[in-house]
């Protein structure tokens, strides 16, 4: 079977050595003609000049990645991807998401506040690329139909139904962070990366750290939804996902940090 983007194509039906091959011959001739001689550490690799390419060329898609690299399962369609997730997509503050996935190799995440469940679906689609077949554990915490506003966001039945079709762990626990790891903290134990979006609110995930510290490990990677500079709420760009440090994890599970389980 042909894949959309194999060894000999860079996922834009464009043949791989063409656009670095064709710059790496223009810079020896350059090279030869000043009568100085070819310094390869001077010139862009074929690599990098492909992924620039890339870069500029996925600019120019209006509705997101390209269906050759997002349909893709070869490894320059997982490369593609990840150029696009990390570096071009929007919501722009979602970006940091994807590059500290592919940097950590996640394993289980746990997401506070589903929201319309897009995130959640690009989340996964991305993170499985990382671990064995089936072996990515996904948990998210959402109000579901107990928001005040239905419209922000799907009903438990509706993201049960769209996360269920991934090749991943699905749990899905409607509640209160509250309440949710009251019930079920202790079987998250150990998990690789939790998500705090900023559905929920500041004194719901205070009263939750008395229960989080049990999921965490020590390298475990906390990113919260937090905004990046002055502006009105109401503008997505102005919000993006930052990790927290050791010592603001630590500081924040207080006497509760002694249930954070030791690197194995």
């Amino acid at each position: 079977m042909q894949h959309c983007c194999g060894p000999e194509s860079n996922g834009l039906g464009e043949p791989i050595g063409k656009r670095g091959d064709s710059l790496k011959s223009a810079g020896r001739k350059h090279a030869s003609d000043s009568g100085n001689p070819v310094t390869t550490g001077l010139l862009r690799t074929d690599q990098e000049s492909r992924d620039q390419g890339v870069i500029e060329r996925f600019a120019t898609f209006k509705n997101g990645i390209p269906p050759q690299a997002r349909d893709c399962k070869s490894m320059s369609g997982h490369w593609l991807q990840y150029l696009w997730l990390a570096y071009l997509s929007k919501p722009q503050g979602e970006r940091e998401l994807f590059r500290s996935i592919k940097k950590n190799k996640i394993r289980s995440v746990v997401e506070f506040g589903v929201g319309d469940a897009s995130r959640a679906e690009r989340l996964i689609e991305f993170a499985r690329q990382f671990v064995p077949n089936g072996e990515l554990s996904y948990t998210g915490i959402d109000l579901f139909e107990g928001r005040q506003d239905l419209k922000q966001g799907v009903s438990l039945k509706e993201a049960h139904g769209r996360l269920k079709r991934l090749d991943a762990k699905i749990k899905l626990i409607p509640g209160e962070p509250f309440s949710a790891l009251a019930r079920f903290a202790n079987s998250l134990a150990g998990t690789d990366l939790i998500l705090i979006s900023r559905d929920h609110g500041a004194e719901a995930m205070d009263q939750a750290w008395m229960y989080l510290p049990r999921m965490l490990h020590e390298n475990t990677l906390i990113l919260t939804e937090n905004l990046t500079s002055s502006g009105e709420e109401e503008a997505p760009e102005k919000w993006a996902y930052v990790a927290m440090d050791r010592d603001k994890i630590v500081e924040r599970a207080g006497s509760n940090a002694q249930h954070i389980a030791k690197a194995a």
